[in-house]
């Protein structure tokens, strides 16, 4: 494929996308390859460097195609195996939040609650070191270090970083749903993965031109966070389904939590409006505006 000679200023985009890939890894690697790191705080590390990670190959990957897409899926299926522990805890943060809500549960059942969550962490494993293969995710990550040392990332220029970013932007809000409060557990998620790499795309572009989406960047994030509240209630909700650990509480805790989840719904709404308000074709003018200012100056 034929590219157009790149402009000084964007010769340096590839570069910084290839430091920001290295940065990533290494970020992931580190905690893995550290055997005095506590496993569960080990796992979160991962596990957020791999989110980094698979955004930003969403961002490269109309460059390197299959390549991109195949390290991809392998960062997916490497943190899968880690989700169990997370949701377990994730019930714990969950149940802190129901609390809040008016006419909660009583301090008593709540502690009963919270027991039967930590003795099932304790069942897993609260730090399982031996379950846990640190140093097979260190090779692994350590492979995909040296596949993207092979790339070519001087090659991408600002319109194909501009083309990705809008792409995401566009995902995101066409997974935003048209009826928040009919919008079930798993749409809801869908729009949450979406907002993920819609934010950290954005951070990738501030590193490119720091100008570029600062507020943006932040609106993401707070939505993202509200919707990972909304996410935890629904994994502590399943928790209470039928033939479940904490069934025996469902009358008492369900009302409490669809009384949060509506609260952070109606949340995430209002940020949300303000994050898509613009189509993606406007986003992209505005992004190309910002590159050019920066540009000039």
């Amino acid at each position: 494929m034929n590219q157009p000679a790149l402009s000084h200023s964007e010769a340096q985009i590839g570069n910084a996308l290839a430091a920001i890939a290295r940065n990533i890894l290494m970020e992931a690697r580190a905690p893995m390859d550290d055997p005095r790191g506590e496993t569960g705080e080990a796992i979160h590390d991962f596990r957020k460097s791999i989110k980094r990670w698979r955004a930003f190959l969403r961002l490269i990957e109309p460059e390197f195609g299959d390549g991109a897409r195949n390290l991809r899926r392998a960062a997916r299926d490497s943190a899968k195996d880690l989700n169990a522990m997370r949701d377990l805890r994730a019930c714990l943060d969950a149940l802190e939040d129901a609390s809040k809500a008016r006419n909660a549960l009583g301090d008593r059942v709540l502690t009963e609650m919270r027991g039967v969550i930590e003795a099932l962490l304790a069942r897993h494993g609260d730090d399982p070191t031996d379950a846990l293969d640190r140093q097979g995710l260190v090779r692994k990550v350590g492979e995909w270090l040296d596949t993207i040392s092979h790339w070519d990332f001087g090659r991408i220029a600002f319109a194909q970083v501009l083309d990705a970013l809008t792409r995401g932007y566009r995902r995101a809000r066409r997974a935003m749903p048209n009826d928040w409060r009919h919008a079930d557990d798993e749409a809801l998620h869908e729009f949450r993965r979406r907002i993920i790499d819609h934010r950290y795309q954005l951070e990738f572009a501030g590193a490119l031109w720091p100008d570029a989406a600062k507020i943006e960047f932040e609106k993401a994030q707070h939505l993202r966070e509200i919707l990972g509240n909304h996410r935890d209630l629904a994994l502590l909700s399943r928790l209470t389904g039928p033939h479940q650990p904490l069934a025996r509480f469902r009358a008492k805790i369900a009302p409490a939590i669809a009384r949060r989840q509506r609260e952070h719904l109606a949340h995430a709404a209002r940020i949300a409006a303000r994050i898509f308000d613009s189509k993606p074709r406007e986003f992209r003018a505005d992004m190309e505006k910002r590159w050019l200012r920066r540009t000039e100056n």
